[in-house]
């Protein structure tokens, strides 16, 4: 008899903890693509730098992306070999030194399961707004990750692109969650750059 009601006590336990790591999830994840590139090389062009520039005002103070807040972390694709990309790291740089809070840059391109199970169990993130840089060929991937993590509903799913515009790099993908799970995602332009989509 003790050892059934240690073993329900148990879990009941496990229960109560999984039930916490599901919902102690942010209220939004919002995912950008890196700036804009050069022909040839791993960094940002010219004209990557500025809008890396730009995006500090934009995560500060723009409608669209400030409901939540400012970003509670920001992650960044990290390069898989000392020649690979750093340009989603670069393009949020300029925003971290703003907000005096460190990129996360453990996860390669590749990784989008560990990166949306990280984001979704870490309590710190909370009712919070986490933000994402990433390479746009993956970037559907990650959103996918995200939203399924806590089964969230099929029409949620059914709604998320399967890629990112090969051209646009003016884009702000943003997942509203609920109680752990995805409810909504919004595509909007961040109309920082001269040539900028308005809509």
């Amino acid at each position: 008899m003790r050892k059934t009601i240690l073993t329900l006590a148990l879990i009941t336990v496990a229960a109560l903890a999984c039930a916490a790591a599901a919902f102690a999830a942010p209220a939004q994840v919002i995912i950008i693509r890196h700036a804009e590139k050069n022909e040839y090389g791993s960094g940002l062009s010219e004209q990557g730098f500025r809008r890396a520039a730009a995006l500090v005002k934009f995560f500060q103070t723009g409608p669209a992306v400030t409901r939540c807040g400012t970003p509670a972390a920001i992650y960044a694709a990290a390069p898989k070999n000392e020649d690979s990309s750093i340009r989603s790291i670069q393009t949020v740089a300029p925003l971290a030194l703003a907000l005096r809070i460190d990129i996360n840059a453990n996860f390669t391109r590749g990784q989008t399961h560990k990166l949306a199970r990280e984001i979704m169990e870490n309590p710190a993130y909370e009712g919070r707004m986490v933000l994402i840089s990433w390479q746009h060929g993956n970037i559907p991937n990650v959103i996918r990750e995200l939203a399924e993590y806590n089964n969230s509903g099929q029409a949620v799913q059914n709604s998320l692109p399967y890629e990112w515009p090969d051209e646009a790099f003016d884009r702000a993908w943003i997942l509203d969650l609920s109680r752990g799970r995805v409810v909504s995602f919004k595509d909007v332009p961040q109309r920082l750059l001269p040539g900028d989509s308005f809509k």
